[in-house]
């Protein structure tokens, strides 16, 4: 009889341990599957900002399909985790038509940012899809080419977003008068464009800034040596945005000549 006792015991514990094992594999299925969820749907959010979030132009048509084919990708995904989410299937189809649309529409212009916050925020978005870009690549989902390329114009942008936000700061500190700090941004846009210019690519942006640089500097100089002990902030910046602007307006014609040429090419 003890032997049909401890048999028995054997079998419920037996029972036991399988229930358990069990339990915690279902478990732990629906915490992946919650971080999936959630995962796909930060990337859906942040892709979605980067796409529609900012001006037409902003991005090229190629960065802007390969959005709407991760959003595509994110969407058919959330459809088989969350069926009973309708918004899912909805925005499947949304993206699915923006697209087919996309690919009849000739590239805009190049659209510059001048909002500092705007940059900041395309700035981390990009960094976002820069990394799904090398995450695709280390899936074999996109070959060596499409990842070069991809990434290619996602740092040519994100230096000249960088630049622009040294060139806004610059202007900032024009307009307060305080041309030391004007000269010290527009250094800054220049070192980032010297680092990336083993090509030679931003020749022209590089002395379009040095003409700027120079002029500012000049006109500091002789603000010094005219009133070194009555020089102010206002009217020290009254002296050189006038004799800057021509520089400075050379640079825009250039710099928008080559992110039209370089950035989408």
């Amino acid at each position: 009889m003890s032997v049909y006792v401890i048999a028995a015991i054997f079998l419920l514990l037996t029972l036991l341990a399988g229930y358990l094992f069990i339990s915690h594999s279902i478990e732990k299925r629906k915490v992946q599957r919650q971080r999936l969820v959630t995962a796909l749907r930060a990337r859906r959010n942040s892709f979605r900002d980067l796409a529609t979030g900012f001006p037409a132009g902003f991005l090229s048509n190629d960065l802007t399909s390969l959005l709407y084919r991760a959003l595509i990708d994110c969407c058919e995904q959330l459809t088989v985790l969350e069926p009973k989410d309708h918004t899912h299937s909805e925005q499947l189809t949304l993206y699915s038509n923006l697209l087919s649309a996309i690919k009849e529409n000739t590239q805009q212009a190049r659209v510059r940012l001048d909002n500092p916050q705007q940059i900041k925020e395309a700035h981390g978005l990009l960094q976002e899809l820069y990394k799904f870009v090398m995450q695709q690549s280390a899936l074999k989902q996109i070959n060596q080419v499409q990842t070069d390329a991809y990434t290619d114009q996602i740092n040519r942008m994100l230096l000249q977003m960088s630049v622009d936000g040294h060139v806004f700061n610059a202007r900032q500190a024009q307009q307060a008068g305080k041309i030391k700090l004007a000269i010290h941004f527009y250094t800054l846009g220049r070192k980032a464009l010297a680092a990336e210019n083993a090509s030679h690519t931003f020749d022209k942006q590089i002395a379009q800034l040095d003409g700027v640089i120079a002029k500012l500097q000049e006109k500091l100089d002789s603000a010094g040596e005219a009133a070194p002990a009555t020089e102010g902030p206002a009217a020290t910046g009254k002296a050189a945005a006038p004799d800057s602007s021509k520089e400075w307006k050379q640079f825009d014609e250039e710099n928008a000549k080559w992110k039209k040429k370089q950035i989408y090419d």
